[in-house]
């Protein structure tokens, strides 16, 4: 039996199988090269070694779609013969990995924590549970999670600066801006290529309304975020492009989803940022041209494959669908969608809690029925955050519904939002966009008879 760098007691027996997971591992924490090559070559070096086997399992669940969740299955099933000679910890990341490619993804992660709650400084338990935490929208295990074990990491520990760029990021989404900033900024101190870390410390700028400050952070460390093969970068692009689009440099943001998101069509991850980005310039008034079409194809054509396995995509789809008047595909997405809500398992709850409401919404919008748009984004808006994703991501339910109100002849809704969301982000110009389009829609003989503040945030 062989140790990782870490310390941990492993059951393989050839030291390159070692050296091998230790590079995937590497490239999963910075989001270079390819992590599923390296875990291949451990699990050529000594086959013997179920622990080879669990970790590429795990790995495949961070891609999050039906597909990689089939072949971590069999990868699983490589495994289980070869359990009888694995440590006990690998048995049991055996069996959270078992119930995530299952489908039960609260039980998986609960899993992965007994693991760490034994073994505090197992990098791929932490790094898999915090991926699956965003995914499943768990805002206080991003920051819990890490919390539990940071203490028993230094920067002696190999992988230091990721578990605090993780932190970071798990600070930003519990609001605390300031100790996410700083977290951030120290793992960045430590190990520059972190995007993660690079990643966090722009949500902490774009939750603020720090815009300028935003495309000047991510400009600055462009080097490391944008370097070659780093799998990371379309979605550290993605928030450059946010920051542009809050100043309504609407040909710079357009640019940066032609160079890094228009050909985001093979992996759901980056459709999803991809799609995201062209609705808001949908709701900017924003012609985004063939675009739309090629991101409306590049969900049908998975649609049967994967609709219905993670209700945060099956929004996206429908958001590109809904946008491109894509009527049929709509009505299978739903169909798709209705199955998938029916479902005793963690999607299948999430479908019903969200999911299918923010569909319904944005068919709605697109189909010329606004108002109803805004009924159901306003029934679902504050509970969407077990939906997956960021604050940031989410931040589309409430622009959707600003548009929806807006355009139903509801400003009175549409202001009560956009005073939450200018109360967060007190310098962004986008809501104040949105501000003076909802006062343009009150009727001329309301605008007289009011106050000149009721529109007005003070």
């Amino acid at each position: 039996m062989l140790e990782d760098a870490r310390g941990l007691l492993t059951a393989a027996t050839d030291p390159h199988a070692i050296e091998a997971y230790e590079r995937a591992l590497a490239d999963l924490q910075t989001f270079r090269g390819d992590p599923l090559a390296h875990v291949d070559a451990a699990i050529a070096a000594d086959p013997g070694w179920a622990g080879g086997y669990v970790a590429k399992a795990l790995i495949l669940m961070t891609l999050f779609e039906r597909r990689f969740a089939r072949d971590a299955r069999g990868a699983l099933t490589a495994a289980k013969a070869l359990l009888v000679g694995a440590t006990a910890r690998e048995r049991d990341l055996w069996a959270a990995a078992d119930l995530l490619a299952k489908g039960d993804w609260h039980g998986g992660t609960d899993g992965l924590e007994r693991v760490l709650a034994e073994h505090p400084r197992d990098a791929l338990a932490l790094q898999v549970a915090h991926f699956m935490d965003f995914f499943r929208g768990d805002s206080l295990n991003l920051r819990n999670r890490v919390a539990r074990v940071l203490p028993h990491w230094s920067e002696a520990v190999p992988g230091y600066p990721y578990v605090l760029g993780m932190h970071a990021f798990g600070l930003e989404e519990c609001n605390q801006y300031p100790e996410a900033e700083t977290m951030g900024r120290r793992a960045l101190e430590l190990a520059d290529d972190d995007s993660w870390a690079i990643h966090a410390v722009a949500h902490v700028m774009e939750m603020q309304g720090r815009i300028d400050e935003g495309i000047a952070w991510l400009e600055e460390r462009r080097p490391a975020w944008a370097a070659p093969g780093n799998g990371f970068a379309y979605h550290n692009a993605w928030h450059l492009a946010l920051f542009h689009l809050d100043r309504a440099d609407h040909a710079a943001v357009l640019a940066l989803y032609d160079e890094w998101l228009a050909g985001a069509g093979a992996m759901a991850l980056s459709r999803v940022d991809a799609t995201a980005l062209l609705w808001r310039l949908m709701l900017e008034g924003v012609d985004v041209g063939a675009r739309i079409g090629a991101m409306a194809d590049a969900w049908e054509a998975d649609l049967d494959a994967e609709g219905g396995f993670y209700a945060f995509n099956d929004f996206h789809a429908a958001l590109a669908l809904s946008q491109a008047g894509r009527t049929k595909s709509l009505e299978r997405l739903m169909a798709i969608a209705n199955r998938a809500g029916s479902a005793q398992d963690a999607n299948g709850e999430m479908e019903r809690r969200v999911g299918l409401g923010a569909c319904k919404a944005v068919i709605a919008l697109c189909g010329g029925r606004p108002r109803e748009a805004a009924e159901l984004l306003a029934g679902i808006r504050d509970g969407a955050s077990r939906f997956g994703g960021s604050h940031a991501q989410r931040d589309l339910l409430t622009l959707t519904l600003v548009e929806a109100a807006t355009r139903s002849g509801q400003p009175a809704l549409a202001v009560h939002y956009i005073a939450e969301r200018l109360s967060q982000r007190p310098g962004n110009r986008w809501g104040l966009r949105l501000m003076g389009r909802a006062r343009q829609a009150v009727p001329e003989t309301a605008r007289r008879a009011a106050p000149a503040r009721s529109l007005a945030l003070s």
